[in-house]
Protein backbone atom coordinates (compact mmCIF):
# COMPACT_ATOMS: atom_id res chain seq x y z
CA UNK A 1 0.00 0.00 0.00
CA UNK A 2 1.38 3.31 -1.13
CA UNK A 3 0.71 6.28 1.01
CA UNK A 4 -2.01 7.57 -1.32
CA UNK A 5 -3.95 4.37 -0.87
CA UNK A 6 -3.25 4.96 2.60
CA UNK A 7 -5.10 8.56 2.52
CA UNK A 8 -7.53 7.41 0.32
CA UNK A 9 -8.60 4.96 2.90
CA UNK A 10 -8.53 7.35 6.13
CA UNK A 11 -10.33 10.11 4.22
CA UNK A 12 -13.45 7.49 2.85
CA UNK A 13 -13.95 6.31 6.13
CA UNK A 14 -14.63 10.28 6.86
CA UNK A 15 -17.08 10.62 4.42
CA UNK A 16 -18.69 7.60 6.24
CA UNK A 17 -19.81 9.30 9.36
CA UNK A 18 -19.18 12.02 11.42
CA UNK A 19 -19.53 9.43 14.54
CA UNK A 20 -15.58 8.43 15.49
CA UNK A 21 -16.76 4.79 15.99
CA UNK A 22 -18.86 4.37 12.87
CA UNK A 23 -15.83 5.58 10.77
CA UNK A 24 -13.70 3.07 12.71
CA UNK A 25 -16.30 0.21 12.10
CA UNK A 26 -16.00 1.08 8.24
CA UNK A 27 -12.38 1.27 8.47
CA UNK A 28 -11.87 -1.85 10.63
CA UNK A 29 -14.09 -3.34 7.66
CA UNK A 30 -11.99 -2.33 5.19
CA UNK A 31 -9.14 -3.40 6.82
CA UNK A 32 -10.15 -6.75 6.71
CA UNK A 33 -9.72 -6.90 2.48
CA UNK A 34 -6.34 -6.12 2.54
CA UNK A 35 -3.31 -8.39 2.64
CA UNK A 36 -1.49 -8.96 5.22
CA UNK A 37 2.08 -7.00 3.67
CA UNK A 38 -0.88 -4.00 2.78
CA UNK A 39 -2.18 -4.00 6.57
CA UNK A 40 1.52 -3.67 7.64
CA UNK A 41 1.88 -0.85 5.15
CA UNK A 42 -1.09 1.12 6.78
CA UNK A 43 0.34 0.83 10.23
CA UNK A 44 3.50 2.30 8.74
CA UNK A 45 1.67 5.23 6.74
CA UNK A 46 -0.07 6.11 10.50
CA UNK A 47 2.88 5.64 12.49
CA UNK A 48 4.64 7.95 10.03
CA UNK A 49 1.92 10.68 9.54
CA UNK A 50 1.56 10.83 13.40
CA UNK A 51 5.19 11.24 13.50
CA UNK A 52 5.42 14.15 11.75
CA UNK A 53 3.04 16.38 14.19
CA UNK A 54 5.44 14.50 16.64
CA UNK A 55 7.13 17.59 18.59
CA UNK A 56 6.86 20.35 21.32
CA UNK A 57 5.20 22.78 19.67
CA UNK A 58 1.69 20.43 18.64
CA UNK A 59 2.14 18.60 22.43
CA UNK A 60 1.69 22.26 23.36
CA UNK A 61 -1.44 23.29 21.12
CA UNK A 62 -2.82 19.92 22.36
CA UNK A 63 -2.72 21.13 25.82
CA UNK A 64 -4.39 24.31 24.96
CA UNK A 65 -7.11 23.08 23.16
CA UNK A 66 -7.79 19.90 25.92
CA UNK A 67 -6.66 21.57 28.97
CA UNK A 68 -4.13 19.52 28.89
CA UNK A 69 -2.49 16.69 27.60
CA UNK A 70 -0.65 13.42 29.14
CA UNK A 71 1.68 11.41 26.58
CA UNK A 72 -0.87 9.06 25.86
CA UNK A 73 -3.14 11.69 25.64
CA UNK A 74 -0.68 13.44 23.20
CA UNK A 75 -0.83 10.21 20.93
CA UNK A 76 -4.54 9.75 20.53
CA UNK A 77 -4.61 13.70 19.56
CA UNK A 78 -1.80 13.25 16.80
CA UNK A 79 -4.06 10.01 15.49
CA UNK A 80 -6.67 12.34 15.59
CA UNK A 81 -5.19 14.50 13.56
CA UNK A 82 -4.47 12.18 10.89
CA UNK A 83 -7.94 11.16 11.04
CA UNK A 84 -8.81 14.43 10.04
CA UNK A 85 -6.86 13.98 6.61
CA UNK A 86 -3.91 14.62 4.75
CA UNK A 87 -4.32 18.32 4.09
CA UNK A 88 -4.88 18.54 8.54
CA UNK A 89 -1.67 16.99 8.39
CA UNK A 90 0.46 19.14 6.11
CA UNK A 91 -0.91 21.81 7.87
CA UNK A 92 0.04 20.67 11.23
CA UNK A 93 2.99 19.42 10.28
CA UNK A 94 3.75 23.41 8.76
CA UNK A 95 2.72 25.05 12.17
CA UNK A 96 0.33 24.22 14.85
CA UNK A 97 -1.43 27.06 14.98
CA UNK A 98 -3.03 26.29 12.28
CA UNK A 99 -5.55 24.12 13.94
CA UNK A 100 -7.13 27.19 14.60
CA UNK A 101 -8.62 27.28 11.36
CA UNK A 102 -10.18 23.76 11.43
CA UNK A 103 -13.88 23.43 12.37
CA UNK A 104 -13.57 20.39 14.55
CA UNK A 105 -11.06 23.01 16.41
CA UNK A 106 -12.88 25.57 16.36
CA UNK A 107 -16.85 24.43 17.76
CA UNK A 108 -15.08 23.44 20.98
CA UNK A 109 -14.13 27.16 21.89
CA UNK A 110 -15.87 28.69 24.70
CA UNK A 111 -17.01 25.53 25.57
CA UNK A 112 -16.44 23.53 28.98
CA UNK A 113 -14.66 20.10 28.31
CA UNK A 114 -17.53 18.39 30.17
CA UNK A 115 -20.01 19.42 27.21
CA UNK A 116 -18.41 18.20 24.75
CA UNK A 117 -20.04 15.22 23.06
CA UNK A 118 -17.94 12.23 23.01
CA UNK A 119 -17.45 12.36 18.84
CA UNK A 120 -15.90 16.06 19.18
CA UNK A 121 -13.08 14.97 21.53
CA UNK A 122 -9.77 15.64 19.90
CA UNK A 123 -8.80 12.28 20.10
CA UNK A 124 -8.88 9.44 18.36
CA UNK A 125 -7.98 6.01 20.03
CA UNK A 126 -9.69 4.13 17.59
CA UNK A 127 -7.70 5.33 14.57
CA UNK A 128 -4.20 4.71 16.28
CA UNK A 129 -5.05 0.87 16.88
CA UNK A 130 -7.38 -0.29 14.12
CA UNK A 131 -4.44 -2.19 11.86
CA UNK A 132 -3.61 -3.61 15.58
CA UNK A 133 -6.55 -5.57 16.13
CA UNK A 134 -7.31 -6.24 12.57
CA UNK A 135 -3.90 -7.68 13.38
CA UNK A 136 -4.72 -9.65 16.42
CA UNK A 137 -7.64 -11.13 14.88
CA UNK A 138 -5.50 -12.58 11.74
CA UNK A 139 -2.91 -13.69 14.24
CA UNK A 140 -3.99 -13.59 17.48
CA UNK A 141 -4.21 -11.78 20.71
CA UNK A 142 -0.30 -12.52 21.04
CA UNK A 143 0.71 -11.51 18.00
CA UNK A 144 2.82 -8.16 17.40
CA UNK A 145 2.00 -5.85 14.48
CA UNK A 146 5.44 -3.95 15.96
CA UNK A 147 7.66 -7.01 15.82
CA UNK A 148 5.83 -7.76 12.05
CA UNK A 149 7.39 -4.13 11.29
CA UNK A 150 10.88 -4.67 12.72
CA UNK A 151 10.84 -7.89 11.24
CA UNK A 152 10.37 -6.43 7.76
CA UNK A 153 13.11 -3.70 8.86
CA UNK A 154 9.95 -0.75 9.19
CA UNK A 155 10.49 -0.28 12.67
CA UNK A 156 11.46 3.15 12.80
CA UNK A 157 11.65 5.77 15.53
CA UNK A 158 9.15 7.43 17.57
CA UNK A 159 11.14 10.17 19.06
CA UNK A 160 9.58 13.78 19.62
CA UNK A 161 11.24 16.16 16.98
CA UNK A 162 12.38 19.01 17.96
CA UNK A 163 10.98 22.33 17.30
CA UNK A 164 13.77 24.16 19.06
CA UNK A 165 16.48 22.84 21.52
CA UNK A 166 14.41 22.69 24.89
CA UNK A 167 10.72 22.05 25.51
CA UNK A 168 8.47 24.66 26.98
CA UNK A 169 6.12 25.09 29.81
CA UNK A 170 2.87 24.06 28.32
CA UNK A 171 0.87 26.03 31.27
CA UNK A 172 2.96 29.41 30.63
CA UNK A 173 0.01 31.69 29.14
CA UNK A 174 2.99 34.17 27.89
CA UNK A 175 5.10 31.20 26.21
CA UNK A 176 1.72 29.95 24.77
CA UNK A 177 0.87 33.61 23.17
CA UNK A 178 4.22 33.69 21.88
CA UNK A 179 4.69 30.42 20.47
CA UNK A 180 0.54 29.94 19.48
CA UNK A 181 -1.05 33.25 19.31
CA UNK A 182 -4.17 32.00 17.71
CA UNK A 183 -5.04 29.04 19.76
CA UNK A 184 -3.89 30.68 22.87
CA UNK A 185 -6.50 33.37 21.61
CA UNK A 186 -9.40 30.67 21.34
CA UNK A 187 -8.46 28.41 24.67
CA UNK A 188 -7.21 31.45 27.05
CA UNK A 189 -5.91 29.70 30.68
CA UNK A 190 -6.00 30.68 33.51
Amino acid sequence: MDLDSFWSLVERSAAVSDDPDERNEWLAEELTGLSDSDLLDFHDHLREQMHRVANWLTWHAASLIMRGCSDDGFTGFRAWVVGLGRAAVDSVAEHPDNLADRPEVQRLVGRHMRDWAEAEWPYSEELEFVAVEEYHRRFGEQASIYDALEARGDDKPQALQQVDEVSRDHRDPEEARNRLPRLAAMFPQG
